[in-house]
């Protein structure tokens, strides 16, 4: 098996997989580490699957693991439908077994997790067991992955901000919201571009994320050995962590993850108002057809200059102008942060090997 070129890249590639109405990321670091963000597949497709044959072979070990961390935003059936890829039923280790798995739990009081609240799918039992099974054996904190490399990459970092659950379950009445509220937030920063990945999670629930309310936790990593040394806990409590706010306002936001598939509930004004320019580059949906009401509806505001600059992508090898990208017409996308000025590469193609052959 040939060596691809992107293995040895200094680069960041993002690849958001479609999966319909669920969702499924994944970050590949310049450091060559896989991280993962929720496991939602369909019928049609298994991002895991995808993963395994194209790209694990390839990734640099963190702590004897191809995945450095697995992100599950929240325990709702369509972010979880393919955990099971992470176990086996037998004595061997699943090859996408992170070294962190880290997710909405019940280990520890004030983490708790209010399972009588989470609403999903009749027959997702089996689905739920699993999910609480895979982070039995893990011990507590939350954390974000240590730095522990030769490799200097300047100018990278990402973080985790949530609001404890029992705080999100005493604030919000409605399940729904309760689940999506305890969703964990990702920003990710590679040099000029940077990316938020907020899962589902609700608006009100942001804010007290922006404004530091009470029960918010942060997790962060500088991929700098300085820093590492410098803030040595800051992957593991929250300590004096940059604010999500001031990232926000710091860097600008080159890629905002639509919170909750682009649903009108879930879009945030507070998230906006904290944006440098007030509005992201480009917005990216993870959504499937809407064939009825019930499906509810994509915030228009995604999809205009009131709700991101807008710039040009390549859809199915064709230049496009847009301010808003989504997996509904099928496609998977593609995002490579270079780390330098100018703006991110981004690329949509039905066919998830072509997308790979556009990673360099």
């Amino acid at each position: 098996m040939s060596i691809p070129n992107w293995s040895q890249s200094l680069k960041t590639f993002i690849i958001i997989f479609n999966v319909e109405r669920g969702l499924s990321i994944f970050i590949r670091t310049p450091l060559n580490q896989g991280i993962i963000y929720d496991f939602g597949s369909s019928n049609n497709f298994i991002p895991t699957d995808f993963i395994v044959k194209r790209i694990l072979p390839f990734l640099h070990k963190y702590r004897r693991h191809k995945i450095g961390q697995s992100i599950i935003s929240h325990p709702h059936a369509d972010h979880i439908n393919n955990i099971a890829c992470l176990t086996t039923p037998s004595k061997e280790e699943s090859p996408l077994k992170p070294f962190l798995l880290t997710c909405p739990n019940d280990k520890t009081k004030s983490e708790c997790i209010n399972w009588n609240r989470i609403k999903n799918p009749e027959g997702s039992e089996k689905l739920i067991a699993i999910y609480k099974n895979l982070y039995e054996e893990r011990n507590p904190p939350l954390q974000t992955i240590r730095y522990e490399s030769s490799i200097m990459v300047p100018n990278v970092e990402y973080g985790i901000f949530y609001i404890r659950p029992p705080i999100v379950n005493n604030l919000l009445d409605d399940d729904q919201r309760y689940a999506n509220g305890i969703s964990l937030v990702v920003f990710y920063r590679h040099g000029y571009h940077t990316i938020l990945i907020p899962g589902d999670i609700d608006p009100e629930i942001m804010k007290l994320i922006l404004n530091e309310n009470e029960g918010l936790e942060k997790r962060y990593t500088i991929f700098d050995r300085n820093q590492a040394d410098v803030h040595p806990n800051w992957h593991i409590k929250t300590e004096d962590q940059p604010s999500l706010k001031s990232l926000l306002n710091n860097h600008g936001l080159s890629v905002l993850v639509a919170p909750h598939h682009g649903l009108e509930s879930g879009f945030s004004d507070d998230l906006y108002n904290s944006i440098k320019s007030n509005k992201p580059g480009i917005v990216a949906i993870s959504e499937k057809k809407h064939l009825t009401e019930k499906d509810g509806k994509i915030n228009s505001r995604y999809q205009s200059e009131d709700g991101a600059k807008g710039q040009h992508v390549y859809i199915e090898g064709k230049k496009e102008f847009r301010y808003s990208i989504s997996t509904r017409q099928g496609h998977h996308i593609l995002i490579t942060f270079s780390g330098t000025g100018g703006l991110p590469e981004i690329y949509l193609e039905k066919d998830i090997n072509s997308l790979i052959d556009y990673i360099t």
